[in-house]
């Protein structure tokens, strides 16, 4: 049975912020993003993004419909962390980064040996609060006030000017975590080293939190901010409804697929379509995070009476062997500006009756293989592991006195 890898960032990026946030340094799996000391902010009271909604509706809207706000209660995360209880802690700190979300305290032990930390009850822990997972002050809390990207924004409530949120640094306290502390303890996030090689112009929050013009409270000032959906690869971790779906209808794929060949043929002539697959302008590479995550292409030429004619499939994601040592045994995901192309042959039919053929290529994104899905008991109906993210069809006919193919 294949073991997964823990998602515990397992890195050392929680010192970038510390300097803003107050946080002590070190790796980021040892400590809660908003450390257990941490008062509510001024003026605010609560840590719940329940109070923030009451002035941020628009925002907190978005927010509920982020993969975000179900960090702790994604069916998959939750079935990787009861594989193995003694290092489920690793987890916590990026799912659920307020210390008062987690029931029990842990801390690296003094000898390094994961499966023995330092661990106390926790008096602060809110169970309500932990639901909310990545929560509103993961990113917003400053042991000052809340944290904005305004200058001159004011507030019933105290706030600091925190330019660092439009900064890769906030993102990658958890979505760069590589290493290794066993065989089979891994965590191979590595979007952010991703991102400098690739050296795009853009931060994270510039693509993942596009900008947009309105007021960011009630009764505030229309000014520019960003949007807080983080659509990645828009794998929600639950069926979304109508509305939540349409805050997702500008989203643009991070990959895309196309179809080039010929329009028309001579009855029996041998048509050479190009299947692409391109990386869309994502500033890392695609499929990125998960390892279990990988792009299928899907192609088939399909005469009119219904045979398939010609058909291909290409995965493009890694591949792991996870026991009894894990390893990464093939990784040909796309790289930023990449372009592959796949050939497509067949021949058009002499009969009318099997013309034209239809060639459809159909791009999907899975999160989870099929057996992994099975292994924890992830059901398609309430926990989608796979979309369709684009289909698109070139129609081949007869054209009497074609010449041949270039």
């Amino acid at each position: 049975m294949s073991r997964r890898p823990w998602k515990g960032a397992l890195g050392t990026a929680l010192g970038m912020l510390c300097a803003s946030t107050g946080v002590s340094a070190g790796p980021s799996w040892e400590l809660p993003r908003v450390p257990a000391s941490a008062a509510a902010p001024a003026g605010v009271g609560a840590f719940s993004a329940m109070i923030c909604a009451a002035c941020h509706p628009d925002i907190a809207r978005e927010w509920a419909a982020s993969t975000h706000a179900h960090a702790w209660i994604d069916p998959q995360f939750q079935a990787e962390r009861a594989k193995d209880p003694a290092v489920a802690w690793l987890c916590d700190n990026c799912h659920t980064p307020l210390a008062r979300q987690q029931a029990v305290l842990s801390a690296a032990s003094p000898t390094g040996d994961v499966r023995r930390p330092t661990q106390a009850p926790n008096p602060d822990y809110d169970p309500t609060l932990r639901e909310e997972g990545i929560t509103c002050l993961t990113c917003h809390w400053r042991p000052e006030g809340i944290a904005s990207i305004n200058p001159d924004a004011q507030a019933p409530h105290a706030l600091v000017y925190a330019p660092e949120l439009k900064s890769e640094q906030t993102c990658t306290v958890c979505h760069q975590a590589v290493a290794r502390v066993g065989d089979t303890l891994v965590c191979t996030f590595d979007t952010g080293e991703e991102w400098r090689a690739a050296n795009p112009g853009k931060t994270c929050p510039e693509c993942h939190m596009p900008r947009v013009t309105r007021p960011m409270a009630v009764g505030g000032p229309v000014r520019e901010g960003g949007r807080h959906l983080w659509p990645g690869g828009l794998m929600p971790k639950r069926p979304l409804s109508p509305e939540e779906q349409a805050m997702f209808a500008d989203w643009k794929p991070g990959a895309r697929v196309r179809l080039s060949g010929p329009a028309s043929l001579e009855p029996g002539g041998e048509a050479l379509v190009g299947v692409y697959l391109e990386h869309a302008g994502a500033g890392h590479r695609m499929p990125t995070g998960d390892p279990e995550r990988f792009l299928l292409v899907v192609a088939e030429a399909i005469s009119a009476d219904g045979r398939v004619l010609a058909s291909l499939r290409h995965r493009a994601g890694q591949t792991w062997t996870w026991w009894p040592v894990a390893k990464k045994t093939g990784d040909n995901r796309l790289s930023p500006g990449e372009s592959r192309v796949m050939p497509l042959r067949f021949t058009l039919p002499d009969a009318p009756s099997a013309r034209p053929v239809a060639v459809r290529v159909r791009l999907e994104h899975h999160r989870i293989s099929a057996e992994n899905a099975a292994h924890h008991n992830l059901r398609p109906e309430v926990y989608p592991f796979h979309r369709v993210v684009q289909v698109e069809t070139l129609r081949v006919d007869v054209a009497p006195g074609a010449g041949p193919l270039p």
